[in-house]
Protein backbone atom coordinates (compact mmCIF):
# COMPACT_ATOMS: atom_id res chain seq x y z
CA UNK A 1 0.00 0.00 0.00
CA UNK A 2 1.34 3.45 -0.95
CA UNK A 3 1.01 6.72 0.95
CA UNK A 4 -1.48 7.86 -1.69
CA UNK A 5 -3.88 5.21 -0.40
CA UNK A 6 -3.73 6.77 3.07
CA UNK A 7 -5.23 10.06 1.89
CA UNK A 8 -8.62 8.36 2.27
CA UNK A 9 -9.48 8.46 6.00
CA UNK A 10 -11.40 5.18 5.91
CA UNK A 11 -8.44 3.36 4.37
CA UNK A 12 -6.02 5.07 6.74
CA UNK A 13 -8.01 4.12 9.84
CA UNK A 14 -8.35 0.52 8.67
CA UNK A 15 -4.60 0.28 8.12
CA UNK A 16 -3.80 1.84 11.51
CA UNK A 17 -6.23 -0.51 13.27
CA UNK A 18 -4.42 -3.43 11.63
CA UNK A 19 -1.17 -2.22 13.19
CA UNK A 20 0.38 -0.76 10.03
CA UNK A 21 3.25 1.36 11.37
CA UNK A 22 3.69 3.16 8.05
CA UNK A 23 0.04 4.20 8.11
CA UNK A 24 0.42 5.50 11.64
CA UNK A 25 3.55 7.40 10.62
CA UNK A 26 1.56 8.98 7.79
CA UNK A 27 -1.21 9.87 10.25
CA UNK A 28 1.29 11.43 12.66
CA UNK A 29 3.14 13.45 10.04
CA UNK A 30 -0.06 14.61 8.35
CA UNK A 31 -1.88 15.83 11.45
CA UNK A 32 0.91 16.84 13.84
CA UNK A 33 1.52 20.35 12.39
CA UNK A 34 -2.19 21.28 12.46
CA UNK A 35 -2.70 19.79 15.91
CA UNK A 36 0.35 21.62 17.23
CA UNK A 37 -0.94 24.94 15.94
CA UNK A 38 -4.37 24.16 17.37
CA UNK A 39 -3.03 23.24 20.82
CA UNK A 40 -0.95 26.42 20.85
CA UNK A 41 -4.20 28.40 20.90
CA UNK A 42 -4.78 27.02 24.38
CA UNK A 43 -1.28 26.62 25.78
CA UNK A 44 1.70 28.89 25.10
CA UNK A 45 4.41 26.60 26.44
CA UNK A 46 5.78 24.72 23.43
CA UNK A 47 7.23 21.84 25.45
CA UNK A 48 3.88 21.20 27.11
CA UNK A 49 2.12 21.29 23.74
CA UNK A 50 4.53 18.69 22.37
CA UNK A 51 3.99 16.46 25.41
CA UNK A 52 0.22 16.68 25.01
CA UNK A 53 0.41 15.76 21.33
CA UNK A 54 2.75 12.84 21.97
CA UNK A 55 0.36 11.52 24.62
CA UNK A 56 -2.65 11.93 22.32
CA UNK A 57 -1.02 9.99 19.48
CA UNK A 58 0.16 7.32 21.92
CA UNK A 59 -3.39 6.83 23.23
CA UNK A 60 -4.70 6.72 19.68
CA UNK A 61 -2.18 4.01 18.73
CA UNK A 62 -2.69 1.96 21.90
CA UNK A 63 -6.49 1.99 21.46
CA UNK A 64 -6.61 1.90 17.68
CA UNK A 65 -8.50 -1.40 17.66
CA UNK A 66 -11.28 0.13 19.76
CA UNK A 67 -12.05 3.00 17.40
CA UNK A 68 -15.14 2.73 15.26
CA UNK A 69 -15.34 4.31 11.81
CA UNK A 70 -15.26 8.06 12.41
CA UNK A 71 -13.63 11.21 11.10
CA UNK A 72 -10.00 10.91 12.14
CA UNK A 73 -9.43 14.65 12.14
CA UNK A 74 -12.50 15.28 14.29
CA UNK A 75 -11.46 12.69 16.84
CA UNK A 76 -7.83 13.82 17.02
CA UNK A 77 -8.78 17.47 17.49
CA UNK A 78 -11.31 16.47 20.15
CA UNK A 79 -8.69 14.47 22.03
CA UNK A 80 -6.16 17.31 21.89
CA UNK A 81 -8.64 19.96 23.04
CA UNK A 82 -9.75 17.67 25.84
CA UNK A 83 -6.15 17.25 26.98
CA UNK A 84 -5.42 20.99 26.76
CA UNK A 85 -8.44 21.94 28.85
CA UNK A 86 -7.64 19.27 31.41
CA UNK A 87 -4.10 20.61 31.66
CA UNK A 88 -5.27 24.19 32.15
CA UNK A 89 -7.81 23.24 34.78
CA UNK A 90 -5.36 21.03 36.61
CA UNK A 91 -2.93 23.87 37.00
CA UNK A 92 -5.70 26.35 37.73
CA UNK A 93 -4.09 28.79 35.33
CA UNK A 94 -7.37 30.37 34.33
CA UNK A 95 -10.70 31.29 35.88
CA UNK A 96 -13.85 29.66 34.54
CA UNK A 97 -15.10 32.78 32.75
CA UNK A 98 -11.81 33.21 30.91
CA UNK A 99 -12.29 29.85 29.22
CA UNK A 100 -15.47 30.94 27.49
CA UNK A 101 -13.59 32.33 24.51
CA UNK A 102 -12.34 28.85 23.66
CA UNK A 103 -15.77 27.99 22.32
CA UNK A 104 -15.44 30.81 19.80
CA UNK A 105 -12.33 29.52 18.05
CA UNK A 106 -13.28 29.04 14.44
CA UNK A 107 -11.53 27.84 11.32
CA UNK A 108 -11.00 24.46 9.75
CA UNK A 109 -10.13 22.92 13.12
CA UNK A 110 -13.46 23.79 14.76
CA UNK A 111 -14.06 22.67 18.32
CA UNK A 112 -15.24 19.11 18.42
CA UNK A 113 -15.20 18.82 22.19
CA UNK A 114 -17.98 20.09 24.43
CA UNK A 115 -16.71 21.27 27.78
CA UNK A 116 -19.87 21.13 29.86
CA UNK A 117 -18.33 22.93 32.81
CA UNK A 118 -17.92 26.18 30.91
CA UNK A 119 -21.50 27.20 30.35
CA UNK A 120 -24.46 26.90 32.74
CA UNK A 121 -26.68 26.37 29.71
CA UNK A 122 -25.04 22.97 29.24
CA UNK A 123 -26.18 21.72 32.66
CA UNK A 124 -29.31 20.01 31.37
CA UNK A 125 -27.48 18.45 28.45
CA UNK A 126 -24.73 17.22 30.77
CA UNK A 127 -27.37 15.66 33.02
CA UNK A 128 -29.02 14.04 30.04
CA UNK A 129 -25.72 12.57 28.84
CA UNK A 130 -24.99 11.21 32.31
CA UNK A 131 -28.35 9.47 32.23
CA UNK A 132 -27.71 8.08 28.73
CA UNK A 133 -24.29 6.79 29.80
CA UNK A 134 -25.91 5.03 32.74
CA UNK A 135 -28.49 3.48 30.41
CA UNK A 136 -25.74 2.00 28.23
CA UNK A 137 -23.80 0.78 31.27
CA UNK A 138 -26.89 -0.98 32.61
CA UNK A 139 -27.42 -2.72 29.28
CA UNK A 140 -23.90 -4.14 29.20
CA UNK A 141 -23.27 -7.72 30.33
CA UNK A 142 -22.10 -7.79 33.96
CA UNK A 143 -18.46 -8.64 33.25
CA UNK A 144 -18.29 -6.21 30.33
CA UNK A 145 -19.54 -3.36 32.51
CA UNK A 146 -17.16 -4.31 35.30
CA UNK A 147 -14.17 -4.23 32.96
CA UNK A 148 -15.22 -0.96 31.35
CA UNK A 149 -15.76 0.80 34.66
CA UNK A 150 -12.38 -0.38 35.97
CA UNK A 151 -10.75 0.92 32.80
CA UNK A 152 -12.58 4.21 32.32
CA UNK A 153 -13.51 5.27 35.83
CA UNK A 154 -10.88 3.63 38.02
CA UNK A 155 -8.12 4.35 35.49
CA UNK A 156 -6.75 0.81 35.70
CA UNK A 157 -4.49 -0.58 33.00
CA UNK A 158 -5.53 -3.66 31.04
CA UNK A 159 -2.98 -5.86 32.80
CA UNK A 160 -4.18 -4.68 36.21
CA UNK A 161 -7.79 -5.46 35.27
CA UNK A 162 -6.82 -8.88 33.94
CA UNK A 163 -4.95 -9.76 37.13
CA UNK A 164 -7.77 -8.51 39.36
CA UNK A 165 -10.46 -10.47 37.50
CA UNK A 166 -8.27 -13.48 36.64
CA UNK A 167 -8.85 -13.16 32.92
CA UNK A 168 -6.55 -12.54 29.96
CA UNK A 169 -5.64 -9.09 28.64
CA UNK A 170 -7.20 -10.18 25.36
CA UNK A 171 -10.49 -10.75 27.17
CA UNK A 172 -10.18 -7.32 28.76
CA UNK A 173 -9.66 -5.71 25.36
CA UNK A 174 -12.68 -7.53 23.93
CA UNK A 175 -14.91 -6.36 26.77
CA UNK A 176 -13.76 -2.75 26.34
CA UNK A 177 -14.25 -2.97 22.59
CA UNK A 178 -17.78 -4.31 23.09
CA UNK A 179 -18.60 -1.51 25.53
CA UNK A 180 -17.26 1.17 23.18
CA UNK A 181 -19.25 -0.32 20.33
CA UNK A 182 -22.45 -0.15 22.41
CA UNK A 183 -21.74 3.47 23.37
CA UNK A 184 -20.98 4.32 19.76
CA UNK A 185 -24.23 2.84 18.48
CA UNK A 186 -26.27 4.46 21.24
CA UNK A 187 -24.96 8.02 20.89
CA UNK A 188 -24.45 8.05 17.12
CA UNK A 189 -28.14 7.48 16.49
CA UNK A 190 -29.35 10.04 19.05
CA UNK A 191 -27.03 13.06 18.94
CA UNK A 192 -25.35 15.39 16.40
CA UNK A 193 -22.02 14.20 15.06
CA UNK A 194 -20.00 16.81 16.97
CA UNK A 195 -21.43 15.69 20.28
CA UNK A 196 -21.04 12.04 19.32
CA UNK A 197 -17.36 12.63 18.57
CA UNK A 198 -16.97 14.42 21.90
CA UNK A 199 -18.36 11.38 23.71
CA UNK A 200 -16.04 9.06 21.79
CA UNK A 201 -13.03 11.23 22.64
CA UNK A 202 -14.07 11.15 26.30
CA UNK A 203 -14.35 7.36 26.21
CA UNK A 204 -10.87 7.01 24.72
CA UNK A 205 -9.26 9.46 27.13
CA UNK A 206 -8.00 7.40 30.05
Amino acid sequence: MTTEDYTDETTLLKAVKQGDSEAFKFLYESYYPRLRGYAARFITDDETVCDILQDAFLKFWEKRHLIEAISLSSLLFAMVRNACLNYLKHLQLVEQHSLDHLNQIAGEEELYYWDFGLNPEHTLLYKELEEQIEIVLNELPTRCREVFEMSRFKKMKNREIADALHISTTAVEKHIAKALSRFSEHFKSRYPVDLYIAILAWLLDK
